[in-house]
């Protein structure tokens, strides 16, 4: 009874936290995501802080100064971690803002005059396009090859559109909602920081399971986030900016609104920022800028697909030691289960997966050997 009751207790305040944050799961998820990421950074902050306090016992006599510096410095390790998270929030909203902002206007009316129009193409294009296929008619299978092509492409793009366009009407339409989704992410990302070492011990007595044996765990999870991070996040930065530049230089008019889309669906594997570009290289094909549509094409191909194709497999393998291939499917896996939190979810769960295998192994060998 003695030795029930605490488990008992402490799985009631975990019930209790769950039920409380319940219609919240993304934000939760995401926000714990990002404390594991960034409580490496929080820890050294921390040690720092320790060693300026020791320092200035050694170095000052008791005295009101030195007690208000050493309380000083007892703040520095969260001030310093909100500054990171306060940045880390801040920039891509001000880029947002700056850059994208004037341009989005008029992109997502073009985006939902295509929609409206259910993505039929200009009369030019029309023209250009039957001139191809009078002439692939002549061989059955490859036109048929390309019809399928053509359909599942048309239902891409319209799905890719509608979750673009549903997705931006709501962060428009409901700012108090974003505001608030937003400060409950920081503050919950503040708080798993502060209190991990306090969750760590009630997991660790909830599931009666060695406190080695939980940071493996943990440390498994955080190099699947890094990995991730890099792989996934930074990776589809550097091919939306990449993708930008290349528009602007074509004379693509709101050129940060497509390199903000392109971003987007830079992760989705295979076709990614095709999505984005290949449209825009046929309109200035068919537009009579024939050297620019070649341009950008070869840009996309070499340059934005050579990033995703070297970097992308080479940051997620460091971080999650399973084949690339084990991998995208892990991803493809999570969005369709999870959406667009599933990019993060899926390698996760694959992580959490392999970890648990390994621990498995090693205490059945132990128990064969005893």
């Amino acid at each position: 009874m003695t030795l029930s009751l605490p488990r008992l207790l402490y799985l009631l305040t975990a019930v209790a936290w769950a039920l409380l944050l319940w219609p919240q799961p993304t934000t939760i998820f995401m926000a714990a995501c990002l404390s594991c990421l960034t409580l490496p950074q929080y820890r050294a902050l921390q040690k720092k802080a320790r060693c300026w306090r020791f320092g200035l016992a050694r170095r000052l006599p008791p005295s009101r100064r030195r007690n208000f510096l050493q309380g000083v410095t007892g703040i520095v390790p969260l001030g310093g971690y909100l500054l990171m998270l306060l940045s880390c929030m801040a920039i891509p909203t001000a880029i947002l803002v700056l850059l994208v902002s004037p341009q989005a206007a008029a992109g997502f009316a073009r985006l939902r005059e295509l929609q409206a129009n259910k993505f039929q193409l200009p009369p030019e294009w029309v023209a250009n396009i039957q001139v191809w296929r009078d002439q692939i008619a002549a061989y059955p299978r490859l036109d048929k090859m390309l019809n399928d092509f053509l359909h599942k492409l048309e239902s891409l793009l319209g799905d890719t559109v509608s979750i673009l366009l549903t997705r931006s009407m709501d962060f428009l339409g409901g700012t108090m909602t974003v505001l608030w989704t937003a400060l409950l992410f920081f503050s919950l990302t503040v708080l798993f920081t502060l209190y991990s070492r306090t969750i760590r011990k009630v997991a660790r007595r909830i599931l009666h399971i060695p406190g080695d044996m939980l940071q493996r765990f943990v440390l498994a999870i955080h190099k699947a986030l890094r990995g991730v991070m890099l792989g996934i996040v930074l990776v589809a930065l550097a091919q939306g900016i990449l993708c930008g530049l290349a528009f602007a230089v074509a004379g693509i008019r709101q050129p940060a609104f497509w390199g903000m889309l392109a971003t987007f669906v830079a992760p989705i594997p295979a076709v990614g920022t095709a999505l984005v570009w290949g449209p825009l290289c046929l309109s200035l094909w068919f537009t009579g800028s024939t050297m620019a549509a070649i341009g950008l094409a070869l840009w996309g191909i070499v340059v934005v697909a050579g990033v995703d194709n070297i970097l992308r497999p080479l940051f997620l393998r460091q971080g999650i030691k399973a084949p690339f291939f084990v991998l995208i499917i892990a991803i493809l896996c999570g969005l369709a289960s999870f959406g667009p939190v599933g990019l993060v979810v899926g390698p996760v769960l694959l992580v959490l997966a392999m970890q648990a295998v390994e621990e498995a192994d090693a205490l059945h060998a132990h128990v064969r050997q005893a």
